[in-house]
């Protein structure tokens, strides 16, 4: 039944809650409103202010280049106050000379004037007329400006078509950069004149001279007077004489190139005479050896006191007449020393010089018989089986030293 009397009475009766909670929708709802309304906006703001941000990307430079041309008219305006003050000051001087001309020329007028009226006979005259002006169509009728800003501007236009040119034709970017190329462009064709006329005054210079060479040359070639005959003459001689020495120098060179190896021989042939002969009436060279340290220049290490056997030859001379001098001398000495006694006695002294010659071959020799007195391996005893009709050194020594024995003793018989 209170179902019942609620849905009956719903549009009668109304609960406190239900109010509220009515209007608390209504608000939520209003809300919700807002805040996709202020989300909107949000998102508009944002989308307008990338727009902008992009357009500050083109107009910066576009309002920076507004602002140097307002620098530059800046500039150029100062420039010519600079260059029209000047101008300024001398139209203030004549303008005021022109008024006090003025003055003067419009007070003797009138004085003048004056005069001729009173020559005159008066003359009666109407109530004065009056003219009426005709209204014309003038366009710049209410324009501001007067004739002198009129000329003016159109002086002002042609200044800039001209500053215009003069920057396309001097490859400028900015009206004060004007100047300083004109400056220094002037500088440099005065520079190229100057250079121009050098190298013009410079070329007829050369012109002239090649003119006197070849009018010299001119005079050389048929100039045939007694001197220059006799000088070429004297040329013709020298060039003669020039190929005989050639032809002589030849000769000798290809004499020399055919006996080069006669000469060879002939030098070997007189060191070899050197070589047998050095020895004459002088006694063996003594060698002395120079010790690297202290310790072997001890008294028993002083390896000298020994005989040496390998002693490197002393040098020959290459000097000819050196070399022809000694030989002479040796040989003068070896057949003046020379008797003929001394042939029985050659025998003798070549056996005794070849024993002298084989004792010096001992110490090898004691070398190889403690080698041979080494004892024996196995593979040593195939080696001696198959050597052994062979002598040894012992047995060669002893056969030498009876032969030469037996020899001397036939010799004394």
């Amino acid at each position: 039944s209170k179902v019942e009397n609620m849905i009956k009475y719903e549009n009668e009766f109304m609960l406190e809650e239900e109010r509220l909670s009515r209007v608390f929708q209504k608000k939520i709802e209003n809300s919700n409103m807002r805040l996709k309304a202020i989300r909107t906006i949000n998102i508009t703001y944002k989308k307008m202010v990338q727009v902008l941000l992009q357009d500050e990307i083109f107009y910066e430079p576009i309002l920076r280049s507004l602002d140097h041309d307002m620098e530059d008219q800046v500039n150029f305006i100062k420039h010519i106050l600079y260059l029209g003050m000047p101008a300024i000051a001398k139209f203030r001087e004549l303008n005021h000379e022109f008024l006090q001309l003025e003055s003067k020329s419009r007070k003797n007028l009138q004085a003048k004037i004056q005069i001729l009226n009173s020559l005159k006979k008066p003359v009666v005259t109407g109530p004065p007329v009056v003219k009426v002006r005709e209204i014309l169509a003038d366009p710049k009728r209410y324009v501001r400006e007067t004739e002198s800003m009129h000329t003016l501007k159109v002086q002002l236009l042609a200044i800039e078509k001209t500053i215009k040119n003069l920057k396309l034709t001097t490859l400028c970017s900015q009206a004060k950069e004007i100047y300083p190329r004109i400056k220094s462009k002037f500088e440099e064709n005065v520079k190229l004149c100057r250079k121009t006329e050098h190298d013009w005054q410079c070329k007829r210079m050369l012109l002239t001279k090649k003119q006197c060479a070849r009018m010299l040359s001119d005079l050389l070639i048929n100039n045939l007077s007694e001197e220059e005959i006799n000088r070429l003459e004297r040329i013709e001689e020298l060039k003669k004489l020039l190929k005989a020495e050639n032809e002589f120098e030849e000769e000798n060179v290809s004499y020399i190139r055919n006996r080069a190896d006669l000469y060879v021989m002939l030098r070997l042939f007189l060191w070899n005479l050197m070589e047998v002969l050095r020895h004459i009436d002088r006694s063996p060279k003594q060698v002395h050896r120079d010790y690297p340290n202290s310790y072997l220049r001890l008294p028993l290490l002083k390896f000298e006191l020994y005989q040496m056997y390998a002693v490197p030859p002393e040098l020959y001379p290459t000097n000819i007449d050196v070399l022809m001098h000694l030989l002479k001398r040796s040989v003068y000495k070896l057949m003046k020393g020379y008797s003929p006694k001394m042939n029985a006695r050659l025998k003798e002294s070549e056996n005794s010089y070849h024993l002298a010659f084989l004792a010096t071959f001992e110490p090898l020799e004691n070398i190889h018989d403690e080698e041979q007195d080494k004892p024996t391996t196995g593979n040593d005893l195939i080696t001696d089986k198959a050597m052994a009709n062979i002598p040894n050194s012992k047995k060669i020594k002893a056969l030498s030293a009876k032969i030469v024995e037996e020899a001397f003793k036939r010799e004394l018989q």
